[in-house]
């Protein structure tokens, strides 16, 4: 009951919460990044949508995968301009593997670019699709927007990805949309660790999740590059208060 309360409590606080002073200024205009301006210059040929605040956070998350060999999972390819956007950004050596359930995007693949279509909603599409990559480091989630899709996709993906990697799901819209409560859920064993002094393990989930951070209607997942078997609050110093 606690836990329900406190949840109350904050969400009516995240309803309210003052405005802060002085105001956040806009962002200048030549701070716009790579992939902004890339989207911004690309006026004609095949069709990209993203909501604009993405962009930033795209490179607050994707930028030290710049200029390496990374597998780059993106689901829901649409007018398929976002595929040559992420290899455009994250360079030539980038593989990008693109999902839909429309057949006609197979007409997209080109050099750098496989697609790949089936149902991201279907378990069985993705065991067959994980027997054909041979190495994921970024997915992101732009397919079907479906709160079951979403369950499945991270379920199968997730353990795929690398260490280092990031999952990204895009427009989760609305503060109850049922995938929102999934990632409460999945967060909350992150803090399942006990009081200093006693014997702390790292779980099977410290091992597969290091962060999750959640913006407006997206959430980003950053995998460990390493795991420490147990979690320690070690003492140093000699002055302790009585």
């Amino acid at each position: 009951m606690q836990s329900a309360r406190m949840f109350a409590l904050g969400y009516r606080y995240g309803r309210r919460v003052p405005a802060p002073e002085p105001p956040i200024p806009a962002a200048a205009p030549d701070a716009v990044g790579a992939l902004e301006a890339y989207f911004d210059a690309h006026t004609v040929g095949p069709g990209i949508t993203k909501w604009r605040h993405y962009f930033e956070i795209y490179e607050r998350h994707l930028e030290r995968f710049r200029g390496r060999p990374v597998g780059v999972v993106e689901i829901g390819v649409l007018g398929g301009g976002s595929l040559q956007m992420w290899r455009d950004y994250l360079g030539p050596d980038a593989h990008v593997y693109g999902v839909d359930i429309n057949p006609a995007s197979s007409e997209l693949a080109r050099d750098g670019v496989e697609i790949f279509i089936g149902d991201q909603g279907d378990p069985a599409f993705w065991e067959h699709f994980l027997q054909r990559l041979p190495t994921i480091d970024i997915v992101i989630d732009d397919g079907g927007h479906m709160p079951a899709q979403q369950v499945v996709t991270l379920e199968a993906l997730l353990p795929r990805i690398r260490p280092g990697g990031v999952y990204i799901c895009e427009d989760i819209h609305g503060p109850f949309q049922p995938f929102q409560s999934f990632l409460d859920g999945l967060t909350r064993p992150l803090s399942d660790v006990g009081m200093p002094g006693k014997h702390n393990p790292a779980r099977t989930l410290h091992r597969q999740v290091a962060s999750v951070h959640r913006y407006p209607i997206l959430t980003v997942i950053e995998k460990p590059t390493s795991c420490a078997p147990t979690f320690e609050s070690p003492r140093h110093g000699t002055v302790w208060p009585s």
